[in-house]
């Protein structure tokens, strides 16, 4: 590994802040793009939210990430092209606020669990994590929301909600959260 990387990447006194960053010689629309990416990069696993940052935004190569990390090269590339996948839905998605898609929702169903349902899963995009957060089991979650999206699917005047909701469900399982696996190796 470069020598000069490392000094910058761990010195106390420059960190990470010493890498070149991508911002520079970003016009302002660029830079609100890249600000709503960042935002965005809580969705997804904080492991693979690193390596894109520090890849894509402060360019330190992959073989470098790997010895980082404790990954081989490969298993870096394959994180940053999932981590960008995400990104890539998740910018897709309209950007509704937890308050006003209630309200879209409360003026369509009746049933407050649903509500709670359809809100959660457009929040995190997993089921698992909603039936936790609701006392339901995935099963039953799973089925409301099937249901759900058989009702919004016949409704004209939410069909912009329909459509979104569609995005979460054919990539459910992109966008679920992995759990950080434990290193297997350190630098240090």
């Amino acid at each position: 590994m470069e020598q000069s990387l490392m000094e910058k990447i761990f010195s106390n006194e420059n960190s990470l802040s010493a890498l070149p960053s991508l911002k520079e010689g970003l016009d302002e629309t660029e830079l609100k793009r890249l600000d709503h990416i960042m935002s965005l990069m809580e969705r997804i696993s904080p492991v693979e939210a690193d390596l894109v940052e520090l890849h894509l935004i402060k360019g330190v190569p992959q073989g470098v990430l790997g010895q980082i990390f404790g990954y081989t090269q490969p298993n870096i590339h394959y994180r940053l092209e999932r981590g960008k996948a995400r990104l890539k839905v998740l910018l897709n998605l309209p950007d509704y606020q937890e308050c006003s898609l209630r309200s879209m929702l409360k003026g369509f169903f009746t049933d407050k669990q649903d509500i709670e349902v359809m809100t959660l899963i457009y929040k995190y995009s997993s089921q698992s994590k909603v039936a936790s957060l609701v006392g339901e089991s995935q099963g039953k979650v799973r089925y409301r929301f099937m249901r759900c999206m058989k009702s919004l699917q016949r409704s004209e005047r939410l069909s912009h909600l329909y459509d979104a909701y569609k995005v979460i469900e054919d990539n459910l399982t992109l966008l679920r959260k992995s759990e950080p696996q434990p290193m297997t190796r350190s630098i240090l």
